[in-house]
């Protein structure tokens, strides 16, 4: 018994270990090397990335820190990558968490044997450059005459890899395009400079050089007095601003008031500074509002395209947003949290349309007779592709929506490696597409990869700019709000369904799902002598002057009373903005209760009960009971007609297991209830 009790102890122990080692605050660096360990030999100006392993591979590389014992020779940045200065020799060393990897780095002087002569030609139609080159061999200076067998190994820019005599490839934008070429054991990269070819970016919201330096601040205000709210923007200096009411001013602010802006009712608006346009989308759900910054398409940095802020004009809170910044990437359904530092959050959820800034979606498949076949499509028009093997091809597609293209491209593959194809639409949103080939001929010393070049600005040329395009899957699930949350916790860890509510809490939900403007002046015009000091003294004062609730005789209000089941009967049975909506619902139930005859609010009570907004326990309805939060919430569903389906419910409970964990809801009858007033309602859309 005991060995069997020690060796469940080391059983434990070991698997205790184990985890505390994938689990722990810190994983242990079992190891790390560079290039394999293999010294690196490079040509001045020549740049390599490091090839970097970590054992485990889970840890993360970031944190590593290269060194170079002489920079002037070769140095290294913090990525990692290489940059051959001069002849010489040098160590660079990575380290991370007290483990290191070195090795030999040797530069050479360029090898002037072999050279080039470039020739361009316009590319007929288009501002493109055919770039031809034709290398050349020295001997001490000396000009060698090519016999009539001699090739060389020239990489075009892409990668793509030509036996000849000569090699042709079209730029379609500017930048230094590498050619890198071997004969024999020599090798030598030339690089030909691209200036003069116009951007064919026509989009009205990609910013040029000069327009980058437009600086301003915005920000939502409330103005109590019109009980409206503003869009203010601060300038860096004065500017031509056109609002959106099409009224143009020169200055250096702006104010301009959003009107009738109602729950769940995006409203969009744009400015144009200086003829950029900036545009802006406001989400308001009850007292809490979303601003969102849609910026002008940068397609070289588009994970900063939207920006979010958020703000309850009812409090002085700060509400963060989680997340910050983001990106449409595509039409569809886009959720953000706002949260203030005391833990109050809201949840938005909202659809977007009409996305336009994306990337064409290549995909290609490789024929029998050692060819590529190409499917290509674009929400706009596809224009042109630039081949692996550096030829222009246009597309003719047109601007319609879901333009889709079939191409075959007829060049044989002969080697294994990877081969580009830069595809681009008529908004200059570009696709590198890069298809790796492994069935066909395997060169002893060369291979298919523009990284063969080791030059920094290659990638550059192949970068893909702007979203990648996406089907839309038409049977996907869209939701959106029809009533916003209007119920919050008590903290962060329980929601108290079954406490008590007050009379306090009774009218600030009830001016919250009745949409009312907030108004710090109702406060003014108020009698009550016992809220000045009050958190809900603004909602008292709106909620009182719509006789929503009622003070009493003494001029007093009792905020914190707690509401009975009686009293509450009354307020859904009187208030005007719920007359209506108890009405539509059918009086389906005949309950007798044995405590509510003769009481001063029976025939509210029998008008709420026979709907089932509220119910009693059997026999009794007990109505001089306060009326808890829990059972609110259900009368607050019940009289909006709130009856989910399971697909809508489904989804409702997936954003509240998201954001929220109230630990006292999970077995409560109206649990259903509860997260529809903790995260809203929320409707399935048909397509």
């Amino acid at each position: 018994m005991i060995k069997k009790s020690i060796i469940i102890l080391l059983i434990f122990t070991i698997i205790f270990s184990y985890s505390n080692t994938i689990y722990g605050s810190e994983t242990v660096v079992r190891s790390i090397s560079i290039n394999g360990g293999k010294t690196l030999n490079m040509a001045v100006d020549d740049f390599v990335t490091l090839d970097i392993k970590i054992n485990p591979t889970s840890i993360s590389s970031n944190s590593i820190k290269f060194s170079s014992s002489k920079p002037t020779i070769a140095d290294v940045d913090y990525k990692g990558n290489v940059t051959a200065k001069k002849v010489g020799r040098t160590t660079i060393t990575a380290e991370l968490n007290g483990k290191k990897s070195s090795i030999t780095v040797r530069v050479s002087s360029v090898n002037k044997s072999i050279s080039a002569d470039f020739s361009t030609k316009d590319v007929s139609s288009r501002n493109f450059k055919e770039i031809t080159i034709t290398p050349h061999r020295y001997d001490d200076g000396e000009l060698i005459e090519d016999d009539a067998d001699d090739e060389y190994y020239i990489y075009l820019p892409s990668g793509y890899l030509v036996n000849g005599k000569s090699a042709s490839y079209v730029a379609d934008r500017n930048g230094v395009y590498p050619f890198t070429i071997y004969y024999g054991n020599t090798r030598r990269t030339l690089y030909y400079t691209v200036k003069d070819i116009d951007s064919n970016v026509t989009d009205n919201n990609n910013i040029d050089d000069d327009e980058e330096d437009i600086n301003f601040d915005y920000t939502l205000m409330y103005d109590y007095e019109k009980k409206q709210i503003l869009f203010n923007m601060e300038l860096d200096k004065i500017r031509s601003i056109t609002a959106p009411n099409k009224k143009t001013t020169i200055s250096s602010s702006v104010n301009y008031y959003i009107t009738n802006i109602k729950n769940n009712n995006p409203i969009d608006f744009s400015f144009t500074i200086d003829d950029v346009i900036y545009r802006y989308k406001v989400i308001r759900q009850g007292e809490f509002y979303l601003l969102i910054s849609l910026l002008p398409v940068d397609y070289d940095d588009y994970s900063s395209i939207v920006h979010y802020s958020g703000y309850n004009f009812t409090t002085n809170e700060i509400f963060e947003t989680f997340p910050n910044k983001g990106i449409f990437y595509d039409n569809g359904n886009y959720e953000v949290m706002i949260q203030s530092d005391s833990n109050t959050k809201e949840i938005f959820n909202f659809n977007i349309d009409g996305i336009d800034f994306r990337r064409p979606s290549v995909e290609s498949s490789f024929l029998s007779d050692y060819t590529f076949e190409l499917e290509i499509e674009d929400d706009f028009g596809l224009d042109y592709m630039i081949t692996f093997d550096g030829k222009y091809v246009p597309l003719g597609g047109n601007s319609n929506t879901g333009t889709k293209i079939v191409y075959k491209h007829n060049t044989k593959v002969t080697y294994n490696g990877d081969y580009v194809f830069t595809v681009v639409d008529k908004s200059g949103n570009r696709t590198a597409y890069i298809t790796n080939i492994d069935s066909r001929i395997k060169s002893r010393k060369h291979s298919i990869d523009y990284g063969v070049h080791n030059y920094k600005y290659t990638k550059d040329l192949f970068e893909n700019i702007g979203i990648l395009y996406k089907n839309n899957d038409d049977n996907s699930d869209l939701y959106e709000i029809i009533l916003p949350s209007y119920m919050n916790g008590s903290n962060s860890s329980y929601f108290y369904p079954d406490s008590n509510i007050s009379r306090a809490e009774i009218v600030t939900l009830f001016c919250r799902i009745t949409d009312l403007p907030y108004d710090t002046n109702a406060f003014l015009k108020n009698k009550f002598t016992d809220i000045e000091h009050h958190w809900a003294r603004d909602y008292i004062s709106m909620g009182s002057s719509k006789r929503y609730v009622s003070g009493y005789k003494d001029k007093t209000f009792r905020p914190d009373n707690n509401v009975t089941r009686a009293e509450f009967c009354k307020m859904l049975s009187n208030i005007s903005a719920f007359k209506s909506k108890v009405s539509a619902l059918p009086a389906t139930s005949n309950y007798d209760y044995i405590d509510i005859n003769s009481h001063w609010a029976q025939k509210e009570i029998i008008k709420i009960t026979s709907r089932d907004i509220v119910v009693g326990n059997n026999s009794h309805f007990y109505p001089d009971k306060p009326i808890t939060r829990a059972e609110v919430v259900h009368a607050i569903n019940k009289l909006y007609n709130l009856n989910p389906t399971a697909s809508e419910l489904a989804y409702i409970n997936s954003i509240y297991k998201k954001y929220y964990n109230y630990r006292d809801i999970i077995n409560n009858k109206y649990y259903d209830d509860i997260i529809i007033s903790i995260v809203g309602m929320y409707r399935e859309k048909l397509n």
